[in-house]
């Protein structure tokens, strides 16, 4: 399924209903629905914050498939600045929160929710492939 989203707040409302209902399609249990969801809400909440500072109105796209091998791949391209979520090292989650930097904490749980995760710019594009196992590792392996 490919979505065109507007760099509003209120299109992650849309996304997560088309993504549930993606979900049901393909048999894809609630929890993964939910880990699906909290992937894009972060990753589409840093684009429509952060990718357009000049505060104009774009689109971007988010595109996701479920694959034969039990993946769902989500393919998120926007026209924005350039960012790799990826550059940025993970937080110290063993430190106080005290001692803690800001920010850096949606990213590492989209890492840890996900098998793989790509970032390119081609054209002036960021484009971030991300990849979630919808069947658990035991289930995967026969386990």
């Amino acid at each position: 399924m490919l979505f065109e989203i507007k760099n509003k707040i209120d299109e992650i409302g849309y996304l997560c209903d088309e993504v549930k209902t993606f979900c049901n399609a393909n048999h894809i249990s609630n929890e993964k629905y939910h880990d699906i969801v909290l992937i894009l809400d972060e990753m589409v909440t840093n684009i429509i914050m952060y990718a357009y500072p000049d505060g104009g109105e774009y689109i971007f796209s988010v595109e996701i498939e479920k694959t034969n091998d039990n993946f769902v791949n989500i393919t998120i391209v926007d026209n924005g600045i350039a960012f790799d979520p990826l550059a940025k090292d993970d937080p110290n989650t063993s430190s106080g929160i005290e001692e803690r930097e800001i920010g850096g904490l949606g990213i590492f749980l989209v890492k840890q929710l996900s098998e793989c995760i790509e970032y390119s710019r081609i054209d002036e594009h960021n484009k971030l492939n991300i990849k979630v196992a919808i069947v658990k590792k035991e289930e995967n392996n026969g386990s």
